[in-house]
């Protein structure tokens, strides 16, 4: 089986999932996440290794250093099918620190040889990450583990008590904050717009005070972000038709904008920026694919197979999440970034 096809809803199917999903719905991700999460992060029983991070058995072990993994459902590795379950904590931090298992943190702490510690919040926005947490679970775990009660605190109270030993921090956030901009099969852009605006200003002064914290003690330590991918280019696939058609274009256009404001705050705190809407081939029409019989533009043919968007009939709702090849896109994008960019 290649890394495409390994939990790609196209290939073999995975176990059937103990509950089903909700349907997607204008806030997806808070409203299916709220209901599914009954701890931190949820989980995939089994994860194929992403060869395209070398993170094959027998990579070097880590050097000691830490990746700092902070964000949404897609740091913590979500996906809809069964498998919840707590990641194992460290006894002496009360904190995850090996990672969960199908997420792009993990795979790129493999890569760059470090420690993960992973914050992620499923359903975090902009607005929780420095507020009230996404999940009570998290908001407990953020307390018990560092007396904070936001997932930006919990990050600063590990900075503060790790002083040079993180090496990296990862971060994505914002998708939590756009998918509300979305209803049915319609995308508004004038809300993604305004969204866009308010996701800039809130990361731009949450990423100063990171950037600050983590270079206290280090300035070689480096902080990565992400663009998205578009999920709605599905939409060409399911309902399809000139009307699908049309809202992929419109969603190509909305996810445009909101991916060039986060290149713009990333890089203006000297950030790493991963192409993920490149290692989506976001915006590429040609080659011409057939996905499941239905002709389809490149990048909406890889969003089919690459997430939860185009779903068998057993897996009948569409989510938003990647599948276990679609989050070893994401980790490989962050690591050509890490590699591409000069040392600090």
């Amino acid at each position: 089986m290649t890394d495409d096809q390994a939990g790609d809803p196209a290939g073999d199917p995975p176990p059937a999932p103990a509950r089903t999903a909700t349907r997607l719905r204008r806030g997806r991700c808070r409203g299916a996440l709220g209901a599914a999460v009954a701890a931190m992060a949820i989980l995939v029983g089994t994860v194929a290794t992403p060869a395209e991070v070398g993170t094959a058995t027998g990579a070097a072990p880590p050097t000691g250093g830490i990746l700092l993994a902070l964000g949404d459902s897609l740091a913590a590795g979500y996906q809809p099918t069964d498998g919840r379950r707590l990641p194992p904590t460290s006894p002496s931090s009360g904190l995850p620190d090996q990672g969960y298992p199908g997420g792009y943190a993990r795979a790129v702490a493999a890569a760059e040889h470090l420690h993960l510690v992973d914050l992620a919040c499923p359903g975090e926005t902009t607005a929780s990450f420095a507020g009230r947490p996404a999940q009570p679970a998290c908001a407990t775990l953020y307390r018990a583990a560092t007396g904070a009660r936001s997932q930006l605190g919990a990050a600063l109270a590990f900075l503060a008590t790790h002083r040079g030993t993180v090496r990296l921090v990862t971060i994505d956030l914002g998708a939590n904050d756009v998918v509300g901009c979305q209803s049915g099969s319609t995308v508004s852009l004038s809300c993604v717009r305004a969204t866009t605006v308010r996701v800039r200003a809130r990361l731009d002064h949450d990423l100063a005070r990171l950037a600050a914290a983590l270079h206290a003690d280090d300035p070689t330590a480096r902080l990565a972000g992400m663009t998205y991918y578009d999920p709605f280019l599905a939409l060409a696939y399911q309902p399809g038709g000139l009307a699908g058609l049309a809202e992929a274009a419109f969603s190509l256009a909305a996810v445009g904008t909101f991916d060039a404001a986060l290149t713009t705050v990333y890089r203006a705190h000297g950030a790493v920026v991963a192409d993920v809407a490149g290692a989506f081939d976001t915006g590429r029409s040609r080659p011409v694919e057939t996905y499941r019989g239905v002709r389809l533009a490149l990048d909406a043919a890889v969003v089919c197979r690459l997430t939860w968007m185009c779903p068998l009939p057993h897996h009948a709702t569409p989510d938003i999440h990647p599948t276990t090849a679609g989050y070893a896109r994401i980790a490989a994008a962050f690591v050509a970034a890490l590699r591409r960019a000069p040392a600090r």
